[in-house]
């Protein structure tokens, strides 16, 4: 074989391996940059999708505990009531009934609408003669909003519960050490139940809550007044089962941002993707026809090599 022909032979095949391996390397190289890029692409994403998935999570908590102290009623409200009295110097005795005013608030509504409530008295008494005497005895309430209309108004009555001579005698000497030590004493607590399913006029939210004893001769430790919150439905459920109501409550709430969040992505970047559609057909038919182009161009290139 002649000298020149092998060597232009050696030479075009130096030169189509070079070509091989500087194809298979830049192949490699692309390839790393394409995994590089889908990797920051994906951590990218991921990271997004996360402070998404957070922040969706926190609303619908603060959401739930807005819910929650706003839908919510104070479950007891104690108010200490102060009696008052005019003293009669002739004789030592009360001119009028013992009273007393006990303001709630002073403007805003402390009462929840639509919600029942009950009110009860708790008056301390002591076990003095002068309270055995009396028996029974009367207890007035009024309410009234702050320009001083009247609410509501009821009266409840009760007594001192009743204990034998020889039953107050042995209970006497059995308590006397507690007595002594002044663990104990000779008192009674008496409840009154004002109301028992008492509901805030919206009109006229009450704000003043005034007291009488219908007795002159009654003699008292201390008392106060109880609101008490009667729960039901779902402030029963909510206040009863917590853990229940917040897991529910949380859940619905995670649903309502989900969805509003997802019909925000899409009200706002929706249209792009839809508009971005024909354009990225058009970008792929134009690398399709230049793909075919090159792969022509180069056909003809080996043809004229093999002819020449």
């Amino acid at each position: 074989m002649n000298p020149v022909i092998s060597l232009v032979l050696k030479t075009l095949g130096f030169t189509g391996l070079k070509k091989i391996a500087n194809e298979k390397f830049d192949k490699a190289i692309n390839l790393a940059k394409d995994g590089m890029s889908n990797v920051q692409d994906t951590t990218y994403k991921g990271g997004l999708f996360s402070m998404i998935i957070i922040t969706i999570i926190w609303i619908s908590i603060f959401l739930y505990i807005a819910f929650y102290y706003a839908y919510m009623p104070s479950l007891i409200l104690n108010r200490p009531i102060h009696m008052q009295f005019k003293n009669c110097y002739s004789n030592k005795q009360l001119c009028d009934y013992p009273s007393a005013h006990v303001k709630l608030t002073k403007n805003h509504q402390l009462l929840m609408i639509g919600q029942k409530y009950k009110m009860i008295v708790n008056m301390d008494l002591p076990e003095s003669p002068v309270n055995e005497k009396i028996g029974m005895f009367m207890l007035c309430i009024r309410l009234n909003d702050k320009y001083g209309y009247l609410v509501s108004s009821t009266c409840r009555s009760n007594r001192l519960k009743y204990k034998s001579s020889l039953f107050h005698i042995i209970y006497t000497i059995f308590m006397a050490p507690f007595y002594l030590a002044g663990l104990s004493g000779e008192n009674q607590l008496i409840q009154f139940e004002m109301y028992t399913e008492f509901e805030e006029d919206q009109l006229h939210p009450v704000t003043d809550i005034y007291f009488e004893l219908l007795d002159y001769d009654i003699q008292i430790y201390s008392a106060n007044i109880n609101i008490i919150a009667n729960l039901s439905g779902l402030r029963y459920l909510m206040f009863h089962w917590p853990i229940l109501s917040a897991i529910l409550g949380i859940g619905s709430n995670l649903l309502f941002v989900f969805f509003v969040f997802s019909m925000s992505w899409r009200h706002i970047y929706g249209a792009e993707i839809y508009r971005s559609e024909p354009n990225d057909l058009l970008d792929l038919c134009e690398v399709f026809d230049d793909y075919v182009t090159d792969q022509e161009n180069e056909s003809n290139d080996s043809c004229n090599t093999s002819f020449s």
